[in-house]
């Protein structure tokens, strides 16, 4: 991902979390989690990358249409999204992959992330196993449910292509 690319990246995720979650999930956590307006400091923060995660963009037609990101020091995929626009159509699944190469390619076999309640049947067919279910203290307070899933990733995974 290219620092230019921050805004773009937070737009399909918060495109993704208000029109693809907000069925499983109160507006009050909808609003904490993808806030709107997209704020400057957001973006910059994004931008800067601090924890340097591995970041990348989807792009269709010149235009980001899904984003994934993995910290991969600790074997944790962070974020997978695609905008509305694009949903079902093999981009999460791609990008998914894309992240799981990389872990691998860095020795990582054992990937976990917090699922949504929205995505939790995505990565579970992407062989992911619910290891159990808890509650993000998102930062107003506000309570919002995950499952807790991981997947072992074969040497032989990490050679796949996307």
């Amino acid at each position: 991902m290219r620092p230019e690319d921050a805004g773009a990246f937070l737009e399909v995720h918060h495109a993704a979390v208000r029109e693809l979650a907000a069925a499983d999930y109160p507006s009050k956590v909808i609003e904490t989690w993808a806030p709107l307006p997209i704020a400057a400091e957001h973006v910059a923060f994004v931008r800067s990358n601090p924890d340097r995660e591995y970041r990348l963009v989807a792009e269709s037609e010149d235009r980001i249409v899904g984003i994934g990101c993995l910290a991969a020091q600790k074997g944790e995929i962070l974020a997978c999204y695609v905008a509305p626009s694009a949903s079902r159509s093999g981009i999460g699944s791609a990008i998914l992959r894309a992240l799981e190469r990389v872990a691998g390619d860095r020795g990582e076999f054992l990937l976990e992330l917090d699922s949504s309640l929205a995505a939790e049947p995505f990565y579970r067919s992407h062989g992911y196993e619910v290891q159990g279910v808890g509650e993000h203290v998102l930062n107003n307070g506000t309570l919002m449910a995950y499952i807790r899933m991981r997947k072992y990733l074969g040497p032989s995974d990490s050679s796949l292509g996307a």
